[in-house]
């Protein structure tokens, strides 16, 4: 039985945190903090989110798309679940700077995958 997602904690090359689905991959870094010195922050910045259905190279990041903007929000609450089951405080996550994209928006059916 296979958890729904993964939780990642990056603490060598930054201070970050993310979590996968088999569909969407969402991280957040913490501002000037360094990997090397520090394991943790209260305070986050969303990085990147990614479609890994339609971009497996990840080469397109769609972290503030307005169109994703919902696939966000359900991956920001999965993170900060897994989070708080790993022991860590609730951090506060500053959101990306809004992106029109002329994308089509994303379905909620499409942004729980």
């Amino acid at each position: 039985d296979w958890p729904e997602e993964v939780f990642i904690q990056i603490s060598e090359s930054q201070v970050g945190r993310a979590v996968r689905t088999r569909r969407w991959k969402y991280s957040v870094v913490a501002p000037d903090l360094h990997g090397g010195q520090h394991s943790c922050s209260d305070r986050y910045a969303e990085e990147c989110l990614y479609d890994l259905q339609s971009d497996p190279y990840e080469l397109r990041n769609l972290i503030g798309f307005e169109s994703h903007r919902k696939v966000a929000e359900v991956m920001r609450e999965r993170l900060l679940r897994r989070m708080r089951e790993a022991g860590e405080e609730e951090p506060e996550i500053i959101l990306a700077e809004p992106v029109r994209s002329g994308q089509r928006r994303v379905s909620d059916e499409e942004a729980y995958q």
